[in-house]
């Protein structure tokens, strides 16, 4: 853990000049967003012209022979945020390419979209490009069956990432992936709707339960919640536990057997997410809604608050959502529970999702020049951050504005305050099998078909036989 924490202090050291930046810059005169800034146009955006931006064909020197990747993606909505980024790309790629043609497959739940991976891995028939996460669970099946081609992290000087977000796609040396974020955890709000009704940001449980009442007297949902995909509902324990505990070294220790999920901290922490539900806290029928839905609430405003990753950020961009809702989303870190030694300025973050390259594509040059293309600073990271759709797992600073939304700047504060961070987070270091086992026992205990201790023995029975099956 101290050098995962090493490791991402480093990252705060590199983005402390971004909140810097952002103190010093504020917005320009005319008041406009980033997604309405001149500087987040057409012009600057990785839809521009090839004119606006580097020639993709004297980076990647394709064949000048006609030839088709295939890209399947998690990023089904090609309309907004990453998915539309993604597209963007590809688009102007082909433009520049025009004997390239990239096919793009999309799924998702992020459940469904790994479970085609492992069909399409053992029938040999893996796309040339495919979403990728820098985790145990997922990577360590693919690399050990030889599945993966290596990229040459040499060809990436000039690319920006941050040291740490290479690690998640890396074994015994050698690179197997590009990360597309930075990733952590926490509490979309609407601001207005807190206005409305009086209340402050949320520091404690007490001040975000008194929230709760508040809101639901005025018949709105205090949190949209995605109860149906159990990852949600990890990060959620991971932020609970850490805020019982007072260190994310609390599930580490359990998962390599040198601690254990029976330890007190474990039990106050499910007890403090049976409490939240109790309350209220994310309405009815919560465990049957899904990503989608739970987005939509917010976004409309039925909801005051989103539980959910800084890759939605990109909400305040989102032209399905009313102007209204869009300028007045802001974030918060989770507050601190009742007895707990966590503080809010500790953050579950971690380097989340990127792209590998099959290795067996016959056009597998061509994939990873297509992909170190891509992941040119001023395509993805300029783009995404821009655009105010996500953090990159790259340096951005040069591509400051001051023209970011008031979320960017809610979501920068939280990252490079923090004073202490996750790395991987606890569901990506079981094994595939107690990984279930993992997510259903976080379902029982919301259904309260579970008591905190009845949870606590069972995952970390799951703990012991993951750890077991790794030896």
């Amino acid at each position: 853990m101290k050098k995962i924490r090493n490791r991402m202090m480093l990252i705060a050291l590199t983005l402390a000049l971004v909140a810097m930046v952002l103190a010093a810059c504020g917005k320009n005169n005319d008041g406009k967003s980033a997604s309405e800034s001149p500087s987040a146009s057409a012009s600057d955006t990785p839809s521009a012209s090839a004119s606006d931006t580097p020639s993709a064909s004297a980076s990647a020197e394709p064949s000048a022979e006609p030839y088709t990747l295939t890209f399947f993606t998690n990023n089904s909505d090609r309309t907004v945020g990453q998915g539309k980024m993604e597209q963007d790309l590809i688009d102007q790629y082909m433009k520049e390419n025009p004997n390239v043609t990239i096919k793009v497959e999309t799924l998702s739940p992020d459940p469904q979209f790994q479970d085609k991976i492992k069909v399409y891995n053992a029938s040999n028939s893996l796309p040339d490009i495919f979403t990728a996460w820098g985790n145990t669970n997922f990577l360590s099946p693919l690399i050990k069956s030889g599945a993966l081609a290596e990229i040459d992290r040499s060809t990436l000087s000039e690319h920006g990432f941050i040291d740490a977000a290479l690690d998640g796609f890396s074994s015994d040396g050698k690179l197997y992936g590009l990360p597309r974020n930075s990733d952590f955890f926490g509490l979309y709000y609407n601001k207005k709707i807190f206005a409305d009704n009086g209340i402050e940001v949320p520091t404690t449980e007490a001040d975000l339960l008194a929230a709760f009442t508040k809101l639901k007297a005025k018949n709105i949902v205090p949190i949209a919640m995605d109860g149906r995909d159990q990852w949600v509902s990890g990060l959620w324990f991971d932020n609970m536990l850490e805020r019982a505990s007072g260190t994310f070294d609390t599930s580490k220790n359990a998962m390599d057997r040198t601690g254990s999920f029976k330890d007190p901290a474990v039990i106050q922490a499910a007890a403090a997410m049976q409490k939240w539900i109790d309350a209220g806290a994310f309405g009815k029928g919560f465990l049957n809604q899904d990503y989608g839905a739970a987005r939509n609430m917010f976004g409309q405003g039925k909801a005051a608050m989103y539980m959910m990753g800084e890759w939605e950020m990109g909400m305040a961009a989102d032209e399905n959502f009313p102007q209204e809702i869009r300028d007045n989303i802001g974030a918060f870190a989770f507050p601190t529970i009742e007895g707990g030694k966590g503080v809010t300025t500790d953050l579950a973050a971690w380097f989340g999702g990127g792209y590998a390259i099959a290795n067996n594509s016959k056009h597998k040059a061509e994939s990873i020049a297509f992909l170190t293309w891509m992941f040119k600073p001023e395509n993805w990271a300029k783009g995404v951050w821009q655009n105010g759709i996500t953090f990159p797992g790259q340096k951005y600073d040069q591509f400051m504005t001051g023209n970011e939304t008031a979320v960017q700047k809610d979501l920068s504060q939280m990252f490079n305050t923090a004073t202490s961070y996750s790395g991987t987070v606890a569901q990506d270091k079981f094994t595939a099998d107690t990984q279930k086992t993992f997510y259903d026992a976080l379902s029982q205990l919301e259904l309260k078909k579970l008591t905190p201790e009845e949870f606590s023995n069972t995952i970390d029975g799951a703990a012991d036989k993951s750890a077991k099956a790794s030896q």
